[in-house]
Protein backbone atom coordinates (compact mmCIF):
# COMPACT_ATOMS: atom_id res chain seq x y z
CA UNK A 1 0.00 0.00 0.00
CA UNK A 2 1.05 3.64 -0.88
CA UNK A 3 2.38 5.88 2.06
CA UNK A 4 0.24 8.07 0.75
CA UNK A 5 -2.74 6.47 0.95
CA UNK A 6 -4.92 6.69 4.66
CA UNK A 7 -7.77 4.20 5.76
CA UNK A 8 -9.20 4.74 8.69
CA UNK A 9 -12.47 5.34 10.55
CA UNK A 10 -13.66 9.30 11.90
CA UNK A 11 -16.36 11.52 11.72
CA UNK A 12 -17.85 13.72 9.13
CA UNK A 13 -20.28 16.49 10.56
CA UNK A 14 -22.64 18.13 8.13
CA UNK A 15 -25.72 20.20 8.09
CA UNK A 16 -29.05 18.90 5.83
CA UNK A 17 -32.72 19.43 5.23
CA UNK A 18 -34.64 16.42 6.93
CA UNK A 19 -37.83 14.98 6.69
CA UNK A 20 -40.10 11.60 7.14
CA UNK A 21 -40.13 9.54 4.31
CA UNK A 22 -42.90 9.53 1.67
CA UNK A 23 -42.27 6.24 -0.37
CA UNK A 24 -43.54 3.02 1.03
CA UNK A 25 -40.83 1.01 2.87
CA UNK A 26 -42.91 -1.44 4.33
CA UNK A 27 -42.57 -0.97 8.10
CA UNK A 28 -43.57 1.43 10.57
CA UNK A 29 -40.10 2.79 11.66
CA UNK A 30 -39.63 6.59 11.98
CA UNK A 31 -37.01 6.93 8.95
CA UNK A 32 -36.14 10.10 7.83
CA UNK A 33 -34.28 11.18 4.52
CA UNK A 34 -31.83 14.22 3.23
CA UNK A 35 -33.66 14.88 -0.44
CA UNK A 36 -30.58 16.95 -0.69
CA UNK A 37 -27.23 15.21 0.34
CA UNK A 38 -25.05 17.72 -1.13
CA UNK A 39 -27.11 21.16 -0.41
CA UNK A 40 -24.38 23.54 -1.19
CA UNK A 41 -23.43 21.84 -4.50
CA UNK A 42 -25.43 22.62 -7.19
CA UNK A 43 -24.19 20.90 -10.47
CA UNK A 44 -25.65 18.24 -13.00
CA UNK A 45 -23.69 15.12 -11.50
CA UNK A 46 -25.48 15.85 -8.11
CA UNK A 47 -27.01 11.95 -7.63
CA UNK A 48 -30.74 12.34 -8.54
CA UNK A 49 -32.72 8.50 -8.61
CA UNK A 50 -36.06 7.98 -7.65
CA UNK A 51 -34.18 6.09 -4.76
CA UNK A 52 -32.68 7.69 -1.84
CA UNK A 53 -29.43 8.67 -0.97
CA UNK A 54 -29.24 8.79 2.65
CA UNK A 55 -31.95 7.41 5.19
CA UNK A 56 -31.96 8.03 8.58
CA UNK A 57 -33.37 5.08 10.95
CA UNK A 58 -33.79 6.63 14.63
CA UNK A 59 -33.15 4.09 17.39
CA UNK A 60 -34.47 4.20 20.60
CA UNK A 61 -32.16 3.23 23.66
CA UNK A 62 -27.99 3.17 23.63
CA UNK A 63 -26.01 1.05 21.52
CA UNK A 64 -22.57 1.72 20.70
CA UNK A 65 -20.54 1.70 17.68
CA UNK A 66 -19.05 -2.09 17.92
CA UNK A 67 -22.30 -3.31 18.43
CA UNK A 68 -23.96 -1.59 15.65
CA UNK A 69 -21.30 -2.53 13.26
CA UNK A 70 -21.38 -6.48 13.60
CA UNK A 71 -25.06 -6.22 13.15
CA UNK A 72 -24.35 -3.84 9.79
CA UNK A 73 -21.86 -7.08 8.85
CA UNK A 74 -23.77 -9.73 9.90
CA UNK A 75 -27.26 -8.62 8.05
CA UNK A 76 -25.39 -7.64 4.67
CA UNK A 77 -23.96 -11.50 4.45
CA UNK A 78 -27.69 -12.95 4.42
CA UNK A 79 -28.83 -10.50 2.21
CA UNK A 80 -28.44 -10.74 -2.10
CA UNK A 81 -28.11 -7.08 -2.14
CA UNK A 82 -25.33 -4.11 -0.71
CA UNK A 83 -25.71 -1.24 0.96
CA UNK A 84 -23.76 0.91 3.25
CA UNK A 85 -24.99 1.56 7.62
CA UNK A 86 -23.43 3.87 9.92
CA UNK A 87 -23.96 4.69 13.11
CA UNK A 88 -24.49 8.38 14.00
CA UNK A 89 -26.30 11.08 15.76
CA UNK A 90 -29.35 13.77 14.24
CA UNK A 91 -30.41 16.84 15.81
CA UNK A 92 -34.37 15.63 16.74
CA UNK A 93 -36.87 17.06 19.31
CA UNK A 94 -34.76 19.78 20.57
CA UNK A 95 -32.08 17.08 21.55
CA UNK A 96 -29.75 14.72 19.97
CA UNK A 97 -30.99 11.35 18.55
CA UNK A 98 -29.36 8.08 17.67
CA UNK A 99 -29.55 6.47 14.13
CA UNK A 100 -28.26 4.51 11.55
CA UNK A 101 -27.77 6.10 8.30
CA UNK A 102 -28.49 4.31 5.09
CA UNK A 103 -26.74 4.69 1.30
CA UNK A 104 -27.54 2.93 -1.55
CA UNK A 105 -30.78 1.22 -0.14
CA UNK A 106 -34.07 1.09 -1.44
CA UNK A 107 -37.29 2.37 -0.33
CA UNK A 108 -38.82 -1.08 -0.78
CA UNK A 109 -35.95 -2.54 0.81
CA UNK A 110 -36.43 -0.38 4.28
CA UNK A 111 -38.67 -2.57 5.94
CA UNK A 112 -36.62 -6.12 5.58
CA UNK A 113 -33.44 -3.92 6.65
CA UNK A 114 -35.14 -2.78 9.63
CA UNK A 115 -36.51 -5.99 10.60
CA UNK A 116 -33.03 -7.80 10.67
CA UNK A 117 -31.70 -4.79 13.03
CA UNK A 118 -34.60 -5.81 15.68
CA UNK A 119 -34.09 -9.26 15.23
CA UNK A 120 -30.69 -8.10 16.36
CA UNK A 121 -31.92 -6.46 19.29
CA UNK A 122 -32.22 -2.69 17.86
CA UNK A 123 -35.19 -0.69 18.70
CA UNK A 124 -36.56 2.38 16.40
CA UNK A 125 -38.90 4.95 16.76
CA UNK A 126 -42.35 4.72 15.43
CA UNK A 127 -42.92 6.28 12.42
CA UNK A 128 -44.79 9.86 11.73
CA UNK A 129 -45.02 12.50 9.72
CA UNK A 130 -41.96 15.26 10.44
CA UNK A 131 -41.73 18.15 8.17
CA UNK A 132 -38.68 19.34 6.73
CA UNK A 133 -36.35 21.10 8.73
CA UNK A 134 -32.61 21.22 9.32
CA UNK A 135 -30.28 19.37 11.21
CA UNK A 136 -26.69 18.99 11.91
CA UNK A 137 -25.65 15.37 11.29
CA UNK A 138 -22.86 13.60 12.45
CA UNK A 139 -22.01 10.44 11.23
CA UNK A 140 -18.87 7.62 12.27
CA UNK A 141 -17.34 5.97 9.00
CA UNK A 142 -14.50 4.38 7.31
CA UNK A 143 -12.27 6.48 5.19
CA UNK A 144 -9.77 5.56 1.97
CA UNK A 145 -7.99 8.75 1.56
CA UNK A 146 -4.92 9.35 -0.77
CA UNK A 147 -2.45 12.29 -0.13
CA UNK A 148 -2.48 14.18 -3.39
CA UNK A 149 -0.66 17.72 -2.10
CA UNK A 150 0.40 19.45 0.65
CA UNK A 151 -2.59 19.33 3.28
CA UNK A 152 -4.77 17.91 0.66
CA UNK A 153 -6.57 14.41 -0.22
CA UNK A 154 -8.66 12.40 -2.38
CA UNK A 155 -11.20 10.40 -1.69
CA UNK A 156 -10.36 6.80 -3.36
CA UNK A 157 -13.99 5.79 -2.95
CA UNK A 158 -15.79 8.75 -4.36
CA UNK A 159 -13.95 10.76 -7.22
CA UNK A 160 -15.88 14.12 -6.73
CA UNK A 161 -14.52 14.30 -2.83
CA UNK A 162 -11.48 15.97 -1.44
CA UNK A 163 -10.69 17.02 2.03
CA UNK A 164 -8.90 20.10 2.97
CA UNK A 165 -6.32 19.55 6.37
CA UNK A 166 -6.92 22.37 8.70
CA UNK A 167 -5.09 22.75 12.13
CA UNK A 168 -7.24 23.22 14.87
CA UNK A 169 -11.49 21.69 15.42
CA UNK A 170 -13.94 24.24 14.15
CA UNK A 171 -17.49 24.76 16.13
CA UNK A 172 -20.43 24.60 13.63
CA UNK A 173 -21.27 27.79 13.52
CA UNK A 174 -17.64 29.22 12.79
CA UNK A 175 -17.14 26.71 10.37
CA UNK A 176 -20.84 27.62 8.89
CA UNK A 177 -19.97 31.79 8.79
CA UNK A 178 -16.10 30.89 7.24
CA UNK A 179 -17.65 28.38 4.32
CA UNK A 180 -20.08 31.46 3.38
CA UNK A 181 -17.40 34.01 3.53
CA UNK A 182 -15.29 31.87 1.03
CA UNK A 183 -18.24 31.62 -1.45
CA UNK A 184 -18.86 35.04 -1.37
CA UNK A 185 -15.47 35.59 -2.55
CA UNK A 186 -14.50 32.92 -4.64
CA UNK A 187 -15.68 32.97 -8.93
CA UNK A 188 -17.24 29.68 -8.61
CA UNK A 189 -18.85 28.87 -5.07
CA UNK A 190 -20.33 25.52 -6.40
CA UNK A 191 -19.14 23.05 -3.75
CA UNK A 192 -20.30 21.61 -0.40
CA UNK A 193 -18.55 21.72 2.45
CA UNK A 194 -18.60 19.43 5.95
CA UNK A 195 -16.45 18.93 8.80
CA UNK A 196 -14.37 15.61 8.85
CA UNK A 197 -12.08 14.00 11.83
CA UNK A 198 -9.99 10.92 11.38
CA UNK A 199 -7.71 8.98 13.15
CA UNK A 200 -4.18 8.81 11.93
CA UNK A 201 -0.45 7.71 13.12
CA UNK A 202 0.11 11.26 14.59
CA UNK A 203 -3.89 11.31 16.64
CA UNK A 204 -6.40 13.06 14.60
CA UNK A 205 -6.54 15.00 11.84
CA UNK A 206 -8.91 17.59 11.22
CA UNK A 207 -10.48 18.54 8.06
CA UNK A 208 -12.81 20.14 5.29
CA UNK A 209 -14.98 17.65 3.19
CA UNK A 210 -15.51 19.25 -0.32
CA UNK A 211 -18.01 17.21 -2.99
CA UNK A 212 -17.44 18.83 -6.09
CA UNK A 213 -17.26 17.19 -9.77
CA UNK A 214 -15.97 19.78 -11.32
CA UNK A 215 -13.22 20.96 -8.93
CA UNK A 216 -9.40 20.89 -9.68
CA UNK A 217 -6.65 21.38 -7.68
CA UNK A 218 -5.95 24.98 -8.22
CA UNK A 219 -9.70 25.45 -6.79
CA UNK A 220 -9.00 23.37 -3.58
CA UNK A 221 -5.70 25.33 -2.82
CA UNK A 222 -7.79 28.52 -3.25
CA UNK A 223 -10.47 27.61 -0.77
CA UNK A 224 -7.62 25.61 1.49
CA UNK A 225 -6.09 28.92 1.74
CA UNK A 226 -8.94 30.93 2.80
CA UNK A 227 -9.80 28.77 5.58
CA UNK A 228 -6.52 28.78 6.83
CA UNK A 229 -6.82 32.62 6.54
CA UNK A 230 -9.79 32.71 8.45
CA UNK A 231 -8.78 30.22 11.31
CA UNK A 232 -5.32 32.49 11.51
CA UNK A 233 -7.77 35.34 12.55
CA UNK A 234 -9.86 33.54 15.38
Amino acid sequence: MSQNIIQTVGTITKKETLTSVENEMYCNSLVLESRQPFPGYHGSTVPDSLEPESLFAITTGKFNDEFIIRAVRDIKKGLDYNFSATPGTIQFQNGLAEVIRFKYLPYAKVGEVINKFTAKGLAFKKGRKIQPYASIIKIRKFFQVENIAPRLYRDIVDEKTFYLQIPLLLDWDEFERMTLDIKYNIDNPNFDAALTSVYYEKGIMDLVRIYDAETNQEKLNFILEKYLEAIRRL
